[in-house]
């Protein structure tokens, strides 16, 4: 399969998986930041936790593409797979 295919596969995958962990979690909220009397400063819900993590993911996804066809280019064609770094 292509390297573009390959990554534009992933990302479905990780959008559909995002679909299922929205649809699946609770909006509930943790406290990430107390206040100096002990109140809630900043809160999260554990979808956007969750969210957040696939987001990293998918972003570490798109930077090992984008420099994958970086190196493509300056290669002047396709890498091999298992050639160079590992």
């Amino acid at each position: 399969m292509a390297r573009e295919q390959r990554f534009w596969l992933v990302l479905v995958i990780f959008a559909l998986l995002g679909a299922l962990e929205w649809s699946t979690l609770s909006a509930e909220t943790v406290r990430v930041v107390r206040g100096p009397g002990g109140e809630a400063l900043f809160e999260i819900s554990i979808r956007g936790i969750a969210l957040m993590v696939m987001g990293l993911f998918a972003f570490r996804s798109w930077l090992h593409y984008r420099r994958d066809g970086l190196e493509e280019r300056a290669e002047g064609g396709p890498r091999k797979v298992g050639s160079g770094r590992e």
